[in-house]
């Protein structure tokens, strides 16, 4: 069985899918139903969809997928059965839009694949972020200050925008020398790498929220040979705690400042600017053939 799948490449590796819910406004009232929301840092709440924690030595079949997904929810019977539906949905999203990915940039593979649960994210419309202009600063996925530890490492980005009816809100990426500004559309699914040289930022919404949808194709690594040698050299608790002061002297050293790309971007400097008028005017929608097992 094979189905259609609408998408646009604003840049090798990043990859903006159309048209994959199956009505996504009904889908953000749903969510917008959901009781269980938590802080998300200054600029927001969240509310993970209480997913199994999947994982597989090789990127699954789309059966076996779906056959190993399961629920750990505690909450109350509505709250569970609004996040199962959600969850079913954005599920099989996740799935077809990251094997597509997968088919195109096969360099992008990882070395197994596991999956903890999809979260709903609001950003606070006019709320605090890192700057004036920005919710988020620069960054990727993976954190490189642990990139040596053993672990769960982020290899695919996934977000599913729910609404586009606020102003600003954009996702910019600067990826070398280059910058990228994208306004979501409401249904858009943006799919890319979570390493270097993918940096991210957010741009803060006003209006109304901006509602969207986080999950990652992650993958085990067992630590690098000088990571474990120094743990067997200074015992497991010293090298930890040694490690913990590092990691945290190191959490920002590699994000950019948000402000200083926003400066630079508006000048005339001849470097990628996409918005939608560009993508959706100068942009070919490709339409792929993907084959469902």
């Amino acid at each position: 069985m094979s189905k259609e799948i609408e998408f646009i490449s604003i840049y090798p590796k990043i990859n903006v899918y159309k048209n994959v819910f199956n009505d996504v406004d009904s889908f953000l009232e749903k969510s917008k139903k959901l009781t269980s929301w938590d802080s998300w840092y200054t600029f927001g709440e969240m509310t993970a969809l209480a997913e199994k924690v999947l994982e597989f030595d090789n990127f699954p079949t789309r059966n076996e997928f779906i056959n190993s997904r399961d629920w750990e929810i505690n909450e109350n019977e509505f709250e569970k059965q609004i996040k199962k539906t959600l969850s079913i949905e954005v599920g099989e999203i996740f799935y077809d839009v990251t094997s597509h990915f997968l088919k195109m940039y096969p360099e992008t593979s990882l070395p197994n694949y596991y999956k903890q649960s999809a979260s709903i994210n609001k950003y606070i419309k006019n709320g605090e972020g890192v700057s004036k202009n920005y919710f988020m600063n620069y960054h990727t996925d993976f954190v490189q200050a642990e990139k040596e530890v053993p672990g769960n490492k982020f290899g695919i980005t996934t977000t599913f925008y729910l609404n586009d009816d606020y102003e600003d809100g954009e996702i910019c990426f600067k990826i070398n020398d280059e910058f990228i500004s994208y306004k979501p559309k409401k249904g858009d699914v943006i799919v890319f790498p979570s390493r270097p040289p993918y940096y991210h930022g957010v741009k803060k919404a006003f209006g109304n929220d901006r509602y969207m949808i986080r999950s990652f194709w992650q993958y085990k690594y067992e630590g690098s040979k000088e990571w474990l040698d120094n743990q067997k050299k200074y015992g497991k608790d010293l090298w930890a705690q040694m490690e913990k002061e590092r990691i945290k002297e190191e959490a920002f050293d590699n994000q950019i400042d948000s402000e200083s790309v926003n400066r630079f971007m508006g000048k005339d400097n001849g470097k990628y600017l996409w918005n939608n008028v560009l993508v959706e005017g100068l942009m070919r929608i490709h339409i792929a053939m993907v084959h469902i097992n």
